[in-house]
């Protein structure tokens, strides 16, 4: 009877009286099945081909048994064929018969081998597809997961997923669907064509059997273990190397090649002792196997060898029986094995399926409501926001905030206060513990995605560029935009000059994170990019920190054309960025302290006024001179 183990996750244990097939077989793993039932037309020839292929495999001995038993031993051809060459007009002679079992056998070798190159073909088509869909769910799952998420998994892990355990569809289409089929057939074709020529020694073959199921099951879960930790290990050589070639300047700087290199053996050597493990699993099953099919070979051989000896078989159907006698035994081992074979794959199953399962996504309410887009910006409250990257330790703790329509609002504070963190819940980059962020009322938990962040443009801290051309990072923002837009945002932002003077002007390529580029004229690229958007809500994280003050003054200016029509958040440590801001708000200690008007905050001379006289003013200026 069938019985689900829950201690294993849904795992189910299949036990049908000992048969062959799947001994265990995990459900979840029909959640990866419509990847490859996706390509059906493609599946159904595939296996259409396989029972091509069947049949010129089981035909492919009997040229040998004509040759043997007709040509060289005299023997009466069959009916059927004493039929064919007198419809044919041909005289059986020695001479005809070696010809024709020599053509005969080209034939079925010319056209199995054209069945299996079509058959790759296929399998390389169909493989491709399923990897390549499944691999792009992962991708999207990647990068609909919370941003929290994303900073805490290795890249090169997920790389690792996508390239290499996307594969696992293909693997698994091959072992549960595909490979049984190409077996069943030939167990049918060869097992019906056995048995008519000799049942003993056929059913004699098929007890080789469960032993080689036993086999299949004896090393099923080591093979699975060892795979798995394999995995592991290259993964990690992927982390490793993702993580030393994007820091390579710092490498460099403090000079610790030496130590990378260490790591890195260490890793490769923790990847080949795991291999070698798998391989010497690999080894010892298939020496079993071999084994257990070498001496049913010989019990055979010694039955058969007998059986000529005493007249009631001919040597050339002992030949074709020794031929299919193997296939027979490989087509049953293959069945049996299946179980053995699905275990190094589950490891990589259970690798992509880690990702497609994972419920830590930013959900989506199945009736979202949405939003028309209103001119002058939209109002944005966060709620008594609690927040934080790590379990019980909060960055923002029971904090609100509005901003009204068209109002510009400076976060202001020390390093560390939770700034730019709360810049990043405004586009549901993360969602909050507790509390909510509401655009004109309506919480963005109960709007798309995508609507939320299409009313938000923001310049990070940091300007991330992709290895593209200058003008489609621009339009990254906003795909499908016109050259002419480009050229206005880039101008707006104060980039047009320095574009120009590239090689290749809008069209020139960007190094992988804009290596080639300043600081200053990576920053202006990022604005330019924000520009283009024109989103109701903008997000400033120190737009001007890489930025002299001459290309800052111009920037401001055209921050202030923007600022009096949208809602604006900026976050800033330069009192020149922040002076005509409308509201500013003073985080310490992942709470808002201060929050009014500059001339407020100056008046009351409280921790606002504190924080830039101590740090920030200098001799014979006041805060208030700055601000002015």
């Amino acid at each position: 009877m069938p019985y689900a183990n829950p201690s294993r996750g849904g795992e189910r244990v299949v036990n049908i009286r000992g048969v062959w097939i799947m001994t265990r077989l995990r459900w979840r793993y029909a959640k990866l099945l419509p990847y490859a039932l996706r390509q059906w037309p493609i599946l159904i020839a595939i296996g259409c081909l396989t029972g091509f292929a069947s049949v010129v495999g089981a035909l492919q001995p009997w040229p040998m048994k004509l040759l043997v038993d007709c040509a060289l031993q005299h023997q009466p051809l069959p009916w059927r064929l004493q039929q064919l060459t007198a419809a044919a007009g041909l005289h059986a002679s020695a001479r005809v018969l070696v010809i024709a079992a020599a053509l005969s056998g080209i034939t079925l070798f010319v056209g199995s081998s054209a069945i299996g190159a079509a058959l790759d073909w296929a399998w390389t088509v169909a493989g491709q597809r399923m990897a390549n869909h499944l691999a792009g769910d992962l991708f999207q799952h990647y990068t609909h997961r919370s941003l929290l998420l994303h900073h805490r998994d290795y890249i090169g892990d997920a790389l690792s997923r996508l390239t290499g355990d996307a594969w696992s569809i293909h693997s698994l289409t091959a072992t549960l669907l595909m490979s049984p089929l190409a077996n069943v057939a030939t167990l049918v074709a060869v097992g019906l064509l056995s048995w008519r020529l000799e049942p003993k020694l056929a059913m004699l073959s098929l007890l080789l059997a469960p032993f080689l199921g036993a086999t299949s099951l004896f090393f099923g879960r080591a093979l699975k273990r060892r795979a798995k930790f394999t995995r592991q290990a290259q993964s990690r050589i992927t982390s490793f190397v993702q993580q030393t070639l994007s820091s390579l300047s710092l490498v460099q700087a403090f000079a610790t090649t030496p130590d990378n290199r260490k790591s890195f053996e260490r890793l490769a050597n923790d990847a080949i002792d795991w291999s070698q493990r798998g391989a010497l699993t690999n080894s010892l099953y298939g020496m079993a196997s071999g084994l257990i099919t070498t001496l049913g070979s010989a019990i055979v051989l010694l039955v058969g060898g007998r059986r000529v000896l005493s007249g009631t078989l001919t040597v050339g159907g002992l030949l074709v029986f020794v031929t299919y006698m193997r296939n027979l035994q490989s087509a049953a081992e293959g069945l049996l094995r299946s179980y053995a074979t699905l275990k190094p794959i589950e490891a990589s199953l259970d690798r992509a399926l880690e990702v497609l399962e994972d419920e830590r996504l930013l959900p989506e309410k199945p009736r979202p409501l949405l939003l028309a887009p209103r001119p002058g910006g939209q109002r944005v409250a966060v709620e008594n926001v609690t927040f934080g990257y790590d379990p019980g330790l909060p960055v923002l703790a029971d904090l609100s905030l509005i901003a009204e329509r068209g109002e510009t609002v400076a976060l202001v504070g020390e390093t560390g206060a939770g700034k730019s963190t709360l810049a990043c819940l405004i586009p549901r980059l993360f969602d909050p513990w507790k509390g909510r962020v509401c655009i004109d009322g309506v919480d963005i938990r109960n709007m798309r995605i995508a609507d939320v962040r299409g009313r938000v443009s923001m310049v990070l801290q940091e300007p991330y560029l992709l290895p593209i051309s200058v003008a489609e990072n621009i339009a990254y923002s906003r795909p499908g935009s016109s050259r002419v837009e480009i050229v206005a945002a880039a101008k707006a932002a104060r980039a047009h000059d320095f574009i120009e003077a590239l090689p290749n002007g809008y069209n020139t390529v960007i190094d992988e994170r804009g290596c080639t580029l300043s600081g200053g004229e990576k920053q202006r690229l990022s604005v330019a990019r924000a520009l283009l958007k024109d989103a109701d809500i903008m997000i400033f994280d120190e737009p001007t920190s890489a930025l002299d003050a001459q290309t800052e003054a111009a920037l401001l200016e055209v921050f202030q054309r923007l600022i009096g029509s949208r809602t604006t958040f900026i976050i800033a440590h330069r009192l020149s960025t922040i002076r005509r801001a409308g509201k500013i708000a003073f985080l310490r200690g992942g709470r808002i302290v201060e929050a009014g008007t500059p001339e407020e905050l100056l008046g009351a001379r409280g921790a606002f006024y504190s924080y830039y006289s101590t740090q920030f003013s200098t001799p014979g200026v006041t805060v208030a001179g700055q601000l002015a």
